[in-house]
């Protein structure tokens, strides 16, 4: 038997590197190609994991025999309780990867807190992104949804929204960043995200990216199992190999990535021009971090049982505050950026459009514009008004902050007003 034990470790262990130097020599073929990242990722993935699912079967085997013949040794008892205990702790860890291994090549889904505007919600908006992408004969979105967090994107994830789950293609446009945005600054952006869906990107952002951030998402669950439990064991060396094809094939993908980026604010300059490009990026760089202060502001609203009405105009009403040229001192800077991140730094992204930041500084100062972004959205405080409750209503249920008005608290746990909270909200004092 215990021949048979040293056996099935040299094999176990000869498979577990020969699996690793398999994922190696495939996350280095990857990086010069994306079309060998298209075609070995997902199959790479499902090899892994039949890989994986066999050797944790034989190491959970290896261990229960362990635990008992080394009991049997060092004491002359068997604890069988104790046997059957790790025993089906390992196996329970055994199915759980078995699992979990094969549910990460999946279709990512996304949560965007906002409402999917129709083409009778919202005609102008319509017209001015689909316009957009006839001229850059890329392929139109079927959703859009505009919500409350500082950024832009678009999406083959099935994403759920206030208005419900939607599939197919989603642009995510960010209400206070088009109040801070020009109309041709808008459709710069709208011009970038499109251009991952022309061309020979398309089947990167149809076919790649929604099953490598499903699986990205779902590596996260198991790290997070693998703490628990008595069959975490038995789930450790599956982490460890999953985590690192990922972080094999997450260096090509960040590089490829950030060529992709690159081309995607090329394609957003030519729908406008460079100059203009280049100001909303700066834009969106110098003001987007004020949305995590605002959140922080309404959590301590909340914890006060009150809430802002409208977080996108007191967010407007905070970069107003914030747009001063030392906002912008560094911004551009070149710095060390982490292996995995697919979007290069400002400074590269200016130089790549050939723009230099001093000529894009005083328009990105500019954050009250005569005619904003956010009037192509009918009604758009309405919508404005509906998202900021329900983003802060669901920010208040992660945090376990209690809403509910106590009848102590008379008119005091009425919303707070924008006007009310200015002086209170980012901006003033940073």
């Amino acid at each position: 038997m215990l021949k048979l034990m040293r056996g099935g470790a040299i094999v176990a262990g000869v498979a577990g590197l020969g699996l690793i130097l398999l994922i190696a020599l495939c996350g280095l073929a990857a990086r010069g190609s994306r079309t060998l990242l298209l075609v070995l990722f997902k199959p790479g993935l499902y090899v892994t994991a039949t890989s994986l699912t066999v050797l944790i079967l034989l190491h959970a085997a290896l261990f229960m025999a362990a635990i008992y013949y080394g009991e049997s040794a060092l004491i002359g008892r068997v604890h069988i309780g104790i046997i059957a205990a790790v025993g089906l702790g390992a196996i329970g860890g055994v199915l759980a990867i078995a699992r979990g291994t094969f549910s990460v090549v999946k279709k990512a889904e996304t949560l965007a807190v906002g409402n999917s505007l129709s083409q009778e919600d919202a005609p102008a908006l319509w017209k001015q992104v689909t316009a957009t992408a006839d001229r850059m004969k890329a392929l139109k979105p079927d959703h859009i949804v505009v919500g409350l967090d500082p950024n832009f994107y678009v999406t083959e994830a099935d994403v759920v929204t206030l208005s419900g789950k939607l599939t197919g293609r989603t642009l995510f446009c960010s209400m206070p960043l088009a109040r801070l945005l020009t109309k041709s600054e808008f459709t710069a952006i709208v011009g970038h995200e499109l251009g991952h869906f022309r061309g020979s990107d398309t089947k990167f952002s149809e076919r790649f990216y929604p099953i490598y951030r499903g699986t990205v998402t779902s590596i996260g669950s198991l790290h997070a199992a693998g703490g628990q439990g008595s069959g975490s064991i038995a789930l450790l060396p599956a982490i460890v190999i999953l985590s690192y094809f990922l972080e094999s094939f997450a260096v090509a993908e960040t590089r490829l990535g950030r060529d992709r980026e690159l081309a995607a604010d090329e394609a957003g300059s030519e729908v406008t021009d460079a100059r203009t490009m280049a100001t909303a990026l700066v834009k969106v760089h110098a003001y987007a971090g004020l949305w995590d202060q605002l959140q922080q502001a309404a959590v301590e609203a909340m914890k006060e049982q009150k809430m802002f009405v409208n977080a996108s105009k007191v967010y407007a009403e905070a970069a107003k505050h914030e747009a001063t040229p030392e906002v912008l001192q560094g911004l551009a800077e070149p710095h060390l950026v982490h292996p995995t991140d697919t979007h290069p730094p400002l400074a590269l992204r200016l130089h790549a459009l050939g723009v230099e930041m001093a000529s894009v500084s005083e328009a990105a100062l500019v954050v009250t514009p005569g005619e904003p972004a956010i009037t192509l959205v009918a009604d758009y405080e309405k919508h404005e008004q509906e998202i900021s409750e329900s983003y802060q209503a669901l920010l208040a249920h992660r945090l376990g902050i209690d809403l509910t008005p106590s009848e102590d608290t008379g008119s005091d746990d009425s919303p707070v007003h924008e006007d009310e909270t200015v002086a209170e909200s980012p901006g003033g004092g940073t």
